[in-house]
């Protein structure tokens, strides 16, 4: 990392803070405190505070309304919420509102939050590479949210109630449509007109993504059935999207958080951003996809536009305040293994439905899937074949 970082530590009691001091000492971190979030801010403007991570429950000021308030005022601040099982509920409604990257559970582990913080601070710089922000700035009005995109986040913002969120999709009919299909299509298994009821079934996080998601394809010129028309790109999103739920029951006997539940349907928005800003690179490398089997998508990228969809995508959702499971399964899912990885199960299964997503029902012997994301998880080809077919049926 580039010069030395700080980091606000936010708990209304004192012991806890001076754990929090005596642990990073020595580490290369500069560390503040403070016992409330009025202190917090400030702080905050005196110093440039590289992350904060607050406790949730404090009195005057909660952990949620103070990260929020650092959002407002400071959204380069990476913001994180350390809290216990009780709180499951408030720490949703903080990272769907993207008052905080990621949560910490209680008790923590020292070795293991230095850790992280380091992969996070990483990520960051990663994030902000020179090369990336050439290409960034290159892009017209790549850091604007569509419009309704935008607004649909101001109504969670502002906790409106699910009629008003379901009126602004309905002035929409294609996304209206889209969100029905999804809500009954065979794998959420409703069926409904209703777009409120929709909204309901699946869940906020996974609306407004299928909304980002919709507009952004819906703003690639149609080029009929090509490797990267807008119905390819949607397509392998809902697709994928469904193999990442299904994937992560299946594997780990648990359903996949729900901040992390529509990390399909986004992880490559990267993609659909630079083939709408770049068709004629696209049809190069479509072109050299086609006509040289073991071609590699980012490598061709990198050499043709001199960066990776998966950079910009990552780019993007960080940009635009999504949850850091989205931001590292967008990030590294070619490559789960890398050492920045926080949730490295997650990002697994994403690469896993990645490939599974695009591949057909034969040749599954030839699965490009790294053998490292099968030893992980203790399965074949075969088994990752049987998973994906069951989706088919």
């Amino acid at each position: 990392m580039t010069m030395e970082k700080k980091i606000l530590f936010v708990d209304d009691e004192q012991p806890i803070l001076n754990t929090f001091q005596r642990f990073f000492r020595g580490s290369g971190f500069t560390v503040f405190t403070a016992e409330s979030g009025h202190r917090a801010l400030e702080i905050l403007a005196q110093e440039k505070i590289d992350i904060i991570i607050s406790d949730m429950r404090m009195p005057q000021m909660s952990g949620h309304q103070l990260l929020r308030r650092v959002k407002e005022l400071y959204p380069a601040t990476i913001r994180l919420i350390l809290s216990g099982h009780a709180d499951e509920k408030e720490i949703i409604k903080a990272l769907l509102d993207g008052s905080c990257k990621m949560y910490i559970l209680k008790p923590w582990d020292g070795k293991s939050l230095q850790k992280t913080i380091l992969q996070l601070l990483e990520i960051k710089e990663v994030l902000q590479a020179r090369k990336l922000l050439t290409i960034i700035n290159q892009i017209d009005s790549l850091h604007l949210r569509p419009q309704i995109f935008s607004r649909l986040m101001e109504l969670i913002d502002a906790n409106a109630d699910m009629q008003q969120i379901a009126a602004v999709v309905e002035e929409e009919p294609a996304l209206a449509a889209k969100v029905l299909h999804m809500a009954n299509s065979a794998f959420y298994g409703m069926r409904t007109g209703s777009i409120s009821q929709a909204i309901v079934y699946l869940g906020l996080t996974t609306v407004k993504n299928i909304v980002l998601l919709t507009c952004l394809c819906e703003s690639v010129p149609d080029r009929g059935s090509g490797l990267f028309s807008r119905e390819a790109l949607w397509q392998h999103a809902i697709r994928m999207n469904r193999l990442v739920n299904r994937f992560h029951y299946r594997l780990t006997g648990k359903n996949i958080p729900p901040v992390a539940a529509s990390v399909g349907l986004v992880i490559n928005i990267g993609l659909t951003v630079l083939v709408k800003q770049m068709p004629a690179q696209y049809k190069q490398i479509a072109a050299v996809l086609r006509e040289q089997p073991g071609a590699q998508l980012l490598a061709l990228e990198r050499e043709i536009i001199g960066v990776t969809h998966p950079e910009v995508g990552g780019y993007l959702l960080d940009w635009w305040g999504f949850p850091q499971p989205i931001i590292e399964g967008t990030l590294f899912h070619y490559d789960p293994f890398h050492h920045n990885v926080t949730d490295r199960t997650l990002v697994a299964i994403a690469c896993l439905a990645h490939y599974c997503a695009l591949q057909g029902k034969d040749n599954w012997e030839q699965l490009p899937v790294d053998e490292r994301v099968l030893s992980f998880f203790n399965i074949t080809r075969e088994d990752c074949k049987r998973m994906t077919l069951e989706d088919w049926e």
